[in-house]
């Protein structure tokens, strides 16, 4: 039993949020997969009622995914993935250690783990995602519908910090791990 395990009666409601936040990151998981499935599948704009839907993939101009042939969405898609299957990860690792905040057990190693798995996985998905521009430029050039597209690197203030951010979380977690540490080393001459 992990000996940094705190009782659950003794959390207080920051805690006690975590299960609220581990909802939203649900959410926001389930709409970043749905934007991504809307952008390169259904064509668009989409009408529902009098709603109209226009989803692009980040960097394209509107309606330039309707004019792609099939092996350039395809190209789109296989590029793209990497960048949500890791913000996926990044999300999923998060919401491990939002449970495990809720139970307790705070300083425990898989608690760390997991925190040091989430912003690792955040930052390498921020960094998959900056890719896709380029390399899709790259793939629908080279497969060629008679269109030119943009071989260029945009990196934004937002990005920047959320790549500061994610270092941050990774630092905690090994200050988190070095606290861990100091706890057992001092608990043998207490």
């Amino acid at each position: 039993m992990d000996k940094l395990r705190t009782a659950r009666p003794e959390l207080g409601p920051l805690f006690r949020f975590c299960h609220v936040i581990r909802w939203l990151l649900l959410a926001f998981l389930l709409v970043q997969i749905g934007f991504f499935i809307l952008s390169w599948i259904i064509p668009m704009p989409v009408m529902i009622g009098s709603i109209h839907m226009q989803v692009e993939p980040d960097g394209m101009a509107m309606g330039t995914v309707g004019s792609l042939s099939t092996a350039q969405r395809t190209a789109g898609i296989v590029v793209g993935l990497p960048g949500l299957l890791m913000l996926s990860y990044g999300l999923i690792r998060l919401g491990k250690t939002l449970t495990r905040f809720e139970q307790g057990q705070i300083f425990a190693v898989d608690t760390i783990a997991h925190l040091r798995g989430a912003a690792g996985a955040t930052l390498l998905a921020i960094v998959l995602f900056n890719l896709e521009k380029p390399l899709r430029g790259l793939a629908f050039n080279a497969l060629g519908n008679g269109g030119r597209y943009p071989v260029a690197i945009d990196v934004t203030s937002n990005e920047l910090l959320l790549i500061l951010v994610c270092s941050l979380f990774y630092l905690i977690a090994g200050v988190m791990h070095e606290g861990r540490r100091l706890s057992e080393e001092n608990e043998g001459f207490i």
